[in-house]
């Protein structure tokens, strides 16, 4: 539903470096302790040098001994590059276990390859890569290159340990720029300051080092501003980015450098203007006319993505966007707003990251977290939100994608940070109602109706599939259910298009082996539309830190199955009734005559619960999962 685009990111291949050269390449002189990893990284370090003319230049180097074959993606260095960034060098190294090298990489090995994302349409991305997989374990890899990047809006972080299953035995990262443009830092799960010194030149270099660092696995559910991974985040105070001077200072800085970059984009044709008359005519509320606006620009215009120097950055002008009818998402959110403001209704540009997975923003810390760019719209009561690369989302609905997650509002005061909406677990609610005739043969016929609401409406993308070809959507059915040999006799789909979308989908049905049949007795699981399954694993060492269900939502399911004459239940279930702090759940199994009607409820709570709240939560979620798969059984009378 929703596609990623490109603002103020362009990936750099940070890998994990050292400087000085490592003379010992046998495994001999990795610690014991670390010989049960599939890899160990030896040395690493990122270096940063800030050229006079405002780039600057990163080294990075690797060595790392790979134990196994599911760590060999460390013995391949892949480096992306564009007219932004360009590759100075690269080279790869490997070593056989009593340290004798066995392969030296030549100019032939560096293979280049386009990175053109299926999505995009403008792009310069390239990749250089080297592969350095040995078939004989172990082995050793040394990987190198070094990198010219021309803005430092893009200075990267420090990571010291990217893959928490690695142990690391030195790592070091450093910086070294000019006085009068200092680089700014936060350090996240790092202890220590850094160790600044002042170099012949006169520049200032400042030095993160770390040793022993052993391998971990992250807990799930870890909230994300909570995570155990160790970052050095770093961003410049002043920069230059194409002649567009700015800094990071602050969030109302940066958003300033981001109206700037948009300024005076937001001309449409005289013919854009009278459709924009034509849509709104009648209206009466902003909302109504916000509603026939993002209408219009779904019906004219479809995503691209564009990431051309400045494209990252700055977005297409609206004229463009009008001639050739397409835009990336900073082309059309900006669009968007011209139609708005060509209305008289102010909108405001917003910069956030985008995918179901947050990423960790630093309030503190200004500077660019973020790849996606969306639409603010302020009304008397709310604010509604757009989504404008999408031509089927509904009107105000954002999503998984860019929900409940902090954005940069540019204004004409500068940036501010805001948060978009969340949607509530009672929002994020199902309701299942379904009628099921057995026969003899275990078989059934029946008729289903399914309305889910807010990001429920995104479980199994059926929000995509109501606007799709017929085939789509009965495949959807089929998959969807999970039933046996299951056969759509017809089907119907509806969309509610609305800032809390509703998707009703309605089928008839025919199910072979609904009821396992074995001798004269059937065995009947009654929720087979909707079973709970949970993965947690356990912690075996007892949780450390505290985990975080982002989602709730809420399940009403009720299910009614006929059987045959001259079958009686032999064996019903109890009424199950679950009750915890994470939510609820209740099943009722009433008969009457030869029909059973199945009711479930359920409700799961979102929120952030400490750590010793762990293990009770895994066990409400595995006592739901076996309640969802109670049975009755039925046998035919003599």
């Amino acid at each position: 539903m929703f596609r990623l685009c490109s603002v103020f990111t362009i990936w750099l291949a940070i890998g994990l470096v050292s400087v000085g050269n490592c003379q010992n390449f046998s495994i001999s002189g990795i610690p014991q302790e670390y010989l049960g990893a599939s890899a160990v990284i030896r040395e690493s370090a990122q270096e940063v040098r800030v050229d006079k003319t405002g780039k600057f230049f990163q080294k990075n180097r690797t060595v790392a001994t790979i134990f196994k074959k599911d760590a060999e993606d460390l013995a391949v260095l892949a480096v992306d590059y564009n007219s932004l960034i360009k590759v100075k060098s690269i080279s790869a190294n490997a070593y056989d276990i009593v340290g004798k090298q066995i392969f030296k990489s030549k100019a032939s090995d560096i293979k280049d390859y386009s990175n053109f994302s299926s999505f995009s349409v403008y792009e310069d991305t390239r990749v250089k890569l080297i592969d350095a997989t040995r078939t004989e374990f172990p082995y050793t890899v040394e990987l190198e290159y070094e990198l010219e990047i021309g803005t430092l809006f893009y200075i990267p972080n420090w990571v010291p340990q990217a893959t928490p299953k690695y142990p690391v035995m030195s790592t070091r990262g450093s910086y070294t720029f000019f006085p009068d443009n200092p680089i700014r830092f936060f350090a996240k799960n790092i202890e220590g300051e850094g160790t600044s010194s002042t170099t012949a030149d006169g520049m200032t270099k400042v030095v993160w080092e770390l040793a022993n660092l052993p391998a971990y696995d992250p807990e799930p559910l870890v909230p994300v501003a909570e995570s155990e991974l160790k970052v050095l985040f770093a961003a410049p105070t002043y920069f230059d980015f194409d002649g567009f001077k700015g800094d990071l200072k602050s969030w109302e800085n940066m958003g300033s450098w981001i109206y700037q970059l948009n300024k005076g984009k937001d001309v449409l044709t005289d013919a854009t203007k009278q459709d924009v008359a034509k849509a709104i005519s009648g209206l009466g509320t902003d909302q109504e006319k916000v509603r026939a606006l993002y209408h219009y620009l779904q019906g004219k215009t479809r995503y691209v993505s564009i990431q051309l120097g400045l494209g990252g950055l700055m977005p297409f002008d609206a004229l463009t966007v009008d001639k050739y009818g397409y835009g990336d998402c900073k082309a059309l959110s900006n669009y968007m707003g011209a139609l708005l403001k060509e209305a008289g209704i102010k909108s405001h540009y917003a910069l956030i990251y985008g995918g179901e997975g947050r990423r960790i923003l630093v309030e503190d810390f200004p500077k660019s977290y973020f790849n996606h760019a969306i639409l603010a719209v302020p009304m008397e009561k709310d604010t509604i939100w757009l989504e404008c690369t999408s031509q089927s989302n509904p009107f105000g609905y954002l999503g998984n994608f860019t929900s409940d997650r902090q954005a940069l509002l540019v204004t004409e005061a500068g940036g501010k940070l805001v948060r978009t909406p969340k949607y509530s677990h009672s929002q994020n609610a199902m309701t299942q109602k379904a009628i099921f005739k057995i026969e003899e043969s275990g078989n059934a016929q029946g008729s289903l109706e399914l309305e889910v609401r807010a990001t429920q409406a995104e479980n199994g993308g059926v929000i995509d599939v109501v606007r799709s070809s017929s085939d789509t959507k009965k495949k959807w059915i089929q998959q969807y259910f999970g039933l046996p040999s299951l056969e759509v006799v017809s089907y119907e789909f509806g969309l509610e298009d609305a800032p809390i979308p509703v998707v009703i989908v309605k089928s008839d049905l025919i199910v072979k082996n609904m009821a396992g049949k074995s001798g004269n007795r059937f065995f009947l699981q009654p929720n087979q539309l909707n079973v709970y399954s949970t993965n947690l694993p356990a912690a075996k060492d007892g949780r450390k830190g505290r985990f975080e269900r982002k989602m709730g939502f809420v399940d009403v399911d009720e299910i009614v199955y006929a059987w045959p004459e001259g079958f009686e239940v032999e064996n019903l279930p109890k009424e199950i009734s679950i009750d915890s702090e994470f939510g609820v759940y209740r099943a009722e199994f009433l008969v009457e005559g030869n029909q059973l009607t199945y009711k479930r409820n359920f409700e799961l709570r979102d929120g952030v619960y400490e750590a010793s709240q762990y293990q009770p939560y895994r066990d409400f979620l595995s006592k739901v999962e076996r309640s969802d798969k109670t049975k009755v059984v039925l046998k035919k009378s003599q």
